[in-house]
């Protein structure tokens, strides 16, 4: 059996739903996890930004390990009855497809009161939930994965099952930022700085080695320095990273976990350091067939972002699956009726991309700041190709609104944005 998990609050359970769909609709019931093991893995030229690996023999795996289906592990702080039952009407739709199993953890979020705020912790605790492995996985289980809510799977998820992780903790996939980050925690009455590598990993997507896990004590590790740290900005994710060292890492094509924000562009190691770590030809190579797509512009808010290869509306693929998961397909549709400020991020964004730069686009950025009532007013017909690119832009006017920025502090970051949209928009290199 195969253990993946969650962590969604009542709220962003049925994103969770959907996604679960999607990982059962694109299981490829022509193939045996037996025929996939078969496959021999993954091996990468000598100068590869991934690791090589081998696939797992089969016959020497557990009967537990061999048995077709997924285990879904959703970890929450409350859960209602009425969610809970539409839960159960999902497995059993989908048990009708390929054998799967829903479970749902209450964690006590008291266990994590001493943890900081910060990153995608900041409203609240859940993206440390995950790092407890004993509050909802048996120690029989050798392997899990983690996927956060808002993806959406476009693979066979069981070639993920079928790698043989060794004595790896972690297999995971760079981060698109920046890697210029730090976090700082305190050891025995001094500051320590651990400064992150290239190798910065997201921890939105995580094949977790159960037992390297647990014998590297890692949930440990992230504790002490949680409750000691000074300076943190990414919550679980610098905890991880900081813990758990590069030869106990197996990096894999960005294809497992792709950022949505790459479809709009991308810095590759080969153009710019301190960011994607892996070639542009690497990239393209997931750009073009993505396995598992990570939503930054959620397509709950955003009807529309960016496009793919194939020029889809990749929010709308998500919508196709949302449309698809009848047991919540009533309240998604409900949803997407009432979504529209994404295009007073468009417009907004467009506006700028009108003015452009220099004291015009100075004063044009402090009267778009400064008069939220003409909003309605701005022109939203924006091409598909810079939709995405306006979305970016726009959001950095509604910042500065609940911030309180200042135009100047807009106008460089959206010149800056500009200039990287133009360098480095990923349908320059198809």
């Amino acid at each position: 059996m195969f253990h993946i998990i969650f962590s969604a609050d009542e709220n962003y359970i049925k994103y969770t739903a959907v996604l679960i769909n999607s990982i059962i609709k694109n299981t490829n019931l022509n193939l045996s996890f037996k025929d996939i093991c078969q496959n021999g893995g993954f091996r990468t030229p000598k100068d590869s930004s991934f690791s090589s690996y081998t696939n797992l023999n089969f016959n020497d795996l557990s009967q537990k390990e061999m048995d077709e289906g997924y285990i879904f592990h959703i970890l929450s702080d409350k859960i209602s009855t009425t969610t809970q039952d539409r839960l159960k009407a999902l497995e059993s739709r989908l048990n009708r497809i390929y054998p799967c199993l829903i479970l749902t953890h209450i964690i006590d979020e008291s266990k994590f009161s001493s943890f900081p705020t910060s990153g995608a912790a900041h409203t609240n605790l859940l993206p440390y939930y995950r790092l407890k492995l004993d509050e909802y996985l048996d120690h029989s289980v050798k392997k899990c994965l983690y996927l956060d809510s808002d993806m959406l799977c476009l693979c066979d998820l069981r070639e993920l099952f079928a790698i043989d992780l060794k004595d790896n903790i972690l297999a995971a996939v760079n981060d698109p930022g920046t890697k210029k980050r730090k976090i700082k925690f305190k050891n025995n009455n001094k500051i320590i700085t651990h400064k992150f590598t290239n190798n910065y990993f997201n921890s939105g997507f995580l094949l977790i080695n159960a037992k390297a896990y647990r014998d590297n004590q890692i949930e440990q590790k992230c504790q002490m320095i949680a409750q000691n740290a000074t300076y943190i900005k990414a919550a679980d994710q610098d905890l991880l990273n900081a813990t758990i060292t590069q030869d106990k890492l197996l990096k894999l094509p960005i294809a497992y976990n792709f950022s949505s924000i790459s479809f709009c562009f991308a810095i590759c190691k080969d153009e710019q350091n301190h960011r994607l770590n892996c070639t542009r030809m690497e990239f393209m190579q997931s750009y073009k067939n993505p396995k598992i797509i990570h939503y930054g512009e959620k397509p709950w808010r955003f009807l529309q972002s960016y496009t793919d290869s194939q020029n889809r509306n990749i929010n709308e693929i998500w919508w196709e699956y949302a449309s698809d998961t009848l047991e919540f397909k009533d309240e998604l549709l409900e949803i997407k009726k009432g979504i529209k400020e994404y295009k007073i991020f468009a417009a907004l964004g467009g506006e700028i991309l009108r003015v452009g730069g220099g004291i015009y686009g100075y004063f044009a950025i402090k009267k778009l700041i400064n008069n939220p009532q003409n909003d309605l007013n701005l022109n939203s017909e924006i091409p598909d190709d810079i939709f995405g690119l306006c979305c970016i832009l726009g959001e950095m006017i509604i910042y500065a609104r609940r911030h309180k920025k200042g135009a100047l502090s807009v106008l460089l970051k959206a010149h800056k944005m500009k200039n990287i949209f133009k360098k480095y928009n990923t349908k320059n290199f198809l």
